[in-house]
């Protein structure tokens, strides 16, 4: 009692407080399993528990209290279940104190430091994307990609594991989920209109480990194959469905369906986007480099015209969902992303990056073809990548940072700061990828639309080249007269 009077009237320094604490748990049994009653020592060691609980420890203390309150009355549970209320709204002040700049973590210092590590983990992210982009290539940035998605996948089923299956009362939570999304993309990487443009025969024959006979019986099986994906996905898709039923467990209905739809919404922001961007890197690295450029620009100096100017021209508020985020800097960002959009695509228009992975490795990067849209007209100097740059960078401005928004939604909604802690001063893939979804998909849809169009005759091309000898005398038979 003397003990926790202490820790509840004088404030102790930070590293004292962890041993008060300790020694609190471990000589009064009122932090987990409080006595029936209510006295002024049950009250102030109960005060005194607050400031030794963690968010999640007092979400379990309630629900403990909730469960053992009918046994001895009401006014424990109450009691517990005011001091828990004013814990969380303690918290809850100081989140918001932190995303409005009131904070101590705000202090210019501090501020200092934190751009400090952002601006050191930002270089070497850009060390990685440069070796990976100019020195392994279109594989590399392909598999890289594919990797990535599964990261994504695994921070966003972090999120809800401790709220949702914190006393692991929930059968086969990450199972389930891990389920949906290898069902989520067999059937993206099965899409024709996503499929990489590469000629499959001109692939096989560059493995080392395949001959010419090998590859002449492999490629008419994969194409025999293919046939059958769509039908083990939705096997995949309906046994997933019958166990994810099976599963639900009464008393927690609402929280398994909340979870689905969870992890519905979260497959639908990345695995089909991220795929959009593997087939982009396969018709030429510049169509992944320069988009996702564009955001790093846009993200970067609208931090920095937020920094410098925010609401010192326009004091209005911005968006209610990111405190932080101001018209100053959405402006200037935009601005500079323009620019950007306008000069990057001439200095990104060399051919390792502007031709494409089955040109490069079929004719040689000195002999392949950089498309004429890359060309600069001898009058005037402007390439027509340039007008293609100014369209990418305009989404990027006004478009894309609404996939950073709705990450800031999901991480409110949590109580997070960040998805993960993986890269100091950024966070996670999440944090970090969060508008390079949409720019993925945009840039998709403008490249196989306005840029390079896939045409019929191109997909019969592709698909004649992959058939055997005998095949292709067959079709050549069946259209000569």
């Amino acid at each position: 009692s003397n003990l926790s009077t202490s820790i509840s009237h004088i404030t102790l320094p930070p590293h004292v407080l962890p041993f008060a604490c300790y020694l609190l748990r471990h000589c009064s049994n009122t932090h987990h399993t409080p006595p029936h009653h209510t006295t002024p020592r049950y009250t102030a060691l109960h005060q005194t528990a607050l400031l030794c609980t963690t968010p999640h420890e007092m979400a379990v203390t309630r629900r403990a209290h909730k469960k053992g309150g009918s046994e001895g009355g009401d006014a424990p549970s109450d009691a517990v279940d005011a001091l828990a209320a004013e814990a969380d709204a303690k918290a809850k002040a100081e989140a918001e104190a932190a995303s409005n700049g009131t904070h101590e973590m705000s202090k210019p210092k501090t501020k200092f430091q934190k751009l400090a590590v952002r601006f050191v983990t930002g270089g070497m992210m850009a060390a990685v994307l440069y070796i990976v982009v100019f020195h392994v290539g279109h594989l590399g940035v392909a598999v890289a990609l594919f990797g990535i998605t599964g990261g994504l996948f695994k921070e966003l089923v972090d999120v809800g594991y401790s709220e949702a299956n914190t006393e692991r009362a929930l059968p086969f939570y990450r199972s389930l989920q891990w389920a949906w999304f290898m069902v989520s993309m067999s059937a993206a990487y099965s899409l024709e209109a996503l499929n990489a443009p590469l000629n499959l025969t001109s692939f096989l024959k560059r493995l080392p480990f395949l001959n010419d006979t090998a590859i002449l019986k492999f490629v008419p099986m994969v194409l025999d194959a293919r046939q059958y994906h769509d039908y083990i996905s939705f096997l995949g898709y309906s046994v997933a469905f019958i166990v994810t039923v099976l599963t639900l467990k009464e008393g927690h209905y609402k929280t398994q369906i909340h979870i689905l739809s969870f992890t519905v919404l979260a497959l639908s922001l990345f695995v089909v986007q991220m795929k959009m961007a593997i087939f982009n890197v396969f018709h030429g690295l510049f169509w992944f480099l320069f988009p996702l450029l564009l955001v790093a620009v846009n993200d970067t100096f609208a931090y920095f015209s937020g920094f410098t100017m925010g609401k010192k021209i326009i004091t209005g508020v911005f968006l209610t969902l990111s405190p932080n985020k101001t018209w100053e800097g959405f402006i200037g960002g935009g601005m500079f992303t323009m620019v950007a959009g306008w000069y990057l695509p001439s200095l990104l228009s060399t051919k390792w990056l502007a031709c494409s992975y089955s040109d490069i490795a079929d004719n040689g990067l000195d002999q392949c073809v950089v498309a004429s849209h890359f060309i600069s007209d001898p009058g005037t100097g402007i390439a027509p990548v340039q007008y293609h740059g100014l369209v990418l960078a305009l989404f990027a401005s006004v478009v894309a940072p609404f996939g950073g928004f709705f990450a800031s939604a999901i991480k409110r909604a949590y109580g997070l700061k960040d998805f993960a802690t993986m890269i100091p001063g950024h966070g996670g893939f999440m944090d970090r990828l969060d508008c390079q979804f949409l720019m993925a998909f945009f840039t998709w849809v403008h490249l196989t639309t306005f840029v390079a169009p896939v045409t019929p005759f191109e997909r019969a091309a592709q698909l004649v080249s992959s058939l055997s000898p005998d095949e292709q005398a067959k079709i050549l038979a069946m259209i000569t007269p």
